[in-house]
């Protein structure tokens, strides 16, 4: 074992191992058995992936055999999702004296602030904080030197570490003009306002007759400084007339300051035109942004403005959270998309070599062969592990599919003894496997309507929709137009008689990277489609390749829309 393989082993990155674009049964189940291999040998964080859709006669192997195919992927770009951490916020119901001490804790210039169902609000800073607070002479008062204050009963009581001695719908925010009690009784009545006794608030000492006075008013909160007693009499009158009294331990200057901290951060202006990033955001898109951003911490909010995360500035230096193994093919350009971002750091293959230099050693396993799936075999055999019947089977399939049954002008005698092991270890016979593959052909030219239908499909609800979803690979798409009156005859049957609201056909043709949807049932949604009509009941969908990727979100967006307009 190299050197470089033990370093990567020891690392917290995802190890990727995929075959070429267009996959082969060859190239996939080669992704599968060397993440098997270097999964046993240390290698946790193991992934083997399927450029694009599985094709029919891969999918059919795997699950002959048993075994989990690889996971669809249409590029392997870093992405936001791939780096973000997650968030520390502040929720939207926090006073901004506890807010600071957040900030103060996190070490952070900022910290995200969120309502009570994750909504992300904005991004509050100690420079928003002080902005806020020293709004002077803005909106009737609320600044640093104003009478005003949006808070409530429970948030002042917590700023102000108060006995509550009478509370009125102590949750409830509101408007308050805070008032001192600091002159006579005459002086003070004459400075209070004649109106909105449901918004004053008196800071007092031990002054009865003051007390008497916010009683007589019926005014909504008075706060009595430096823990000076209250007559039980006033506190008993008091809850009667729903005025509520808090006791605090604070001289008035303190109660003073306080109080503007006792205001919920949802009331808080945030920054305009803040920066936020998406999960599904490529990191070579968003790049310059971030780093011409003055922030160091980035909100990451999902389409429907939910706060997933957080990204730092300086995540952006670092290498990529991935490292690549590549299968069946060496050369960049057949290789998924976004590999050329990511480090390789081993190749199994048994074509020319025309990839471009590594900037370290790598492990690179090839030979002059008819299939990868034999020099991923001979790996097994080499390094003493053993094979379960269903891998065996698996690899056999890849080295008879690539080699013609071994009747290729490219097999090998490695081909030949390793398909002979393999043989005696899944219990199949080649020819019979080989004759089960090439059973297997285009589902539109060979299988009947209610096959292609329910084939591969998939029922799904959402609200008070019903729906399924059917999914074919296809080369030729003349036969779904051939085919269209049959097929929608079939789905129209199945939507009668499971009481369907649509059903719907995906025919993907993985090689031209794109798919032709039919559909029947629901004519508002499929009015609503973002895609081009072709024919009555039948549309393109250019790039589209993943059912549930890339159909479905699609199609959820429009029940949604439906649902809301019922």
């Amino acid at each position: 074992m190299t050197e470089q393989w033990v370093m990567e082993k020891k690392t917290p990155y995802q190890v990727l191992v995929s075959g070429h674009r267009n996959p082969d049964i060859d190239s996939l189940v080669s992704a599968v058995a060397v993440a098997e291999l270097r999964r046993r040998q240390g290698q946790t964080n193991i992934t083997a992936l399927c450029p694009g859709v599985l094709p029919e006669r891969a999918r059919h192997l795997f699950k002959r055999f048993g075994i989990e195919p690889p996971q669809s992927r249409n590029d392997v770009y870093t992405r936001v999702r791939d780096i973000m951490t997650p968030a520390t916020p502040i929720s939207a119901g926090t006073t901004l004296f506890d807010a600071v001490g957040k900030l103060r804790e996190s070490s952070r210039h900022q910290l995200p602030v969120v309502a009570e169902d994750g909504r992300f609000l904005g991004m509050l800073s100690g420079l928003a904080l002080l902005s806020n607070l020293l709004d002077i002479g803005n909106d009737a008062g609320r600044g640093l030197t104003g009478r005003r204050i949006h808070s409530s009963i429970q948030l002042i009581q917590q700023v102000l570490e108060a006995e509550v001695l009478t509370a009125d719908d102590a949750d409830k925010t509101q408007d308050f003009q805070v008032y001192v009690a600091a002159m006579n009784l005459d002086s003070f009545t004459e400075h209070l306002p004649n109106t909105a006794n449901h918004e004053l608030a008196v800071i007092v000492g031990d002054r009865p007759e003051i007390h008497l006075r916010v009683l007589h008013r019926r005014m909504r909160l008075m706060i009595v400084t430096g823990n000076r007693p209250v007559d039980p009499l006033i506190v008993e009158a008091a809850a009667r007339d729903k005025v509520s009294i808090l006791l605090t331990s604070f001289d008035s200057a303190t109660v003073i300051r306080r109080l503007k901290f006792s205001v919920p951060v949802e009331f808080s202006r945030f920054p305009e035109n803040q920066l936020c990033l998406s999960p599904r955001d490529r990191l070579r898109d968003v790049r310059n942004h971030v780093l011409n951003s003055v922030d160091d911490l980035v909100p990451v909010v999902d389409e429907v403005g939910m706060l997933r995360g957080v990204v730092l500035k300086n995540a952006f230096d670092q290498p990529p959270p991935f490292r690549m193994i590549l299968v069946d093919h060496n050369e960049i350009e057949q290789s998924l998309p976004g590999v050329e971002e990511i480090p390789v750091i081993e190749v199994v293959d048994h074509h020319r070599i025309g990839m471009p230099p590594t900037a370290a050693p790598i492990r690179f396993t090839a030979d002059v062969v008819g299939s990868t799936c034999t020099l991923v075999a001979m790996m097994f055999r080499s390094a003493g592990e053993s094979l379960s019947a269903g891998l065996a089977g698996l690899l056999l399939g890849g080295i008879i599919s690539d080699t013609l049954l071994l009747r290729s002008p490219t097999t090998a005698d490695l081909d030949r003894r390793m398909c002979e092991w393999l043989t005696k270890i899944a219990g199949v016979q080649p020819e019979e496997l080989m004759d089960e593959l090439l059973r297997i052909d285009s589902p539109l030219a060979a299988k009947p309507a209610h096959d292609v239908i329910h084939g591969d499909r998939k029922d799904y609800s959402d609200g008070r929709f019903r729906f399924s979803l059917a999914q074919v690979e296809e080369s030729n798409m003349e036969l779904l137009r051939q085919r269209r009156d049959e097929l929608l005859t079939e789905m129209k049957k199945l939507l009668d008689e499971e009481q369907l609201d649509f059903v719907g056909l995906l025919v993907t043709d993985a090689v031209r990277e794109t798919s032709e949807l039919l559909i029947i049932g629901c004519g508002e949604l499929i009015r609503n489609l973002p895609y081009a009509a072709v024919a009555e009941n039948l549309f393109v969908l250019p790039g589209v390749l993943s059912r549930k990727k890339q159909l479905l979100p699609q199609i959820l967006a429009i029940t949604a829309v439906l649902q809301d307009q019922r």
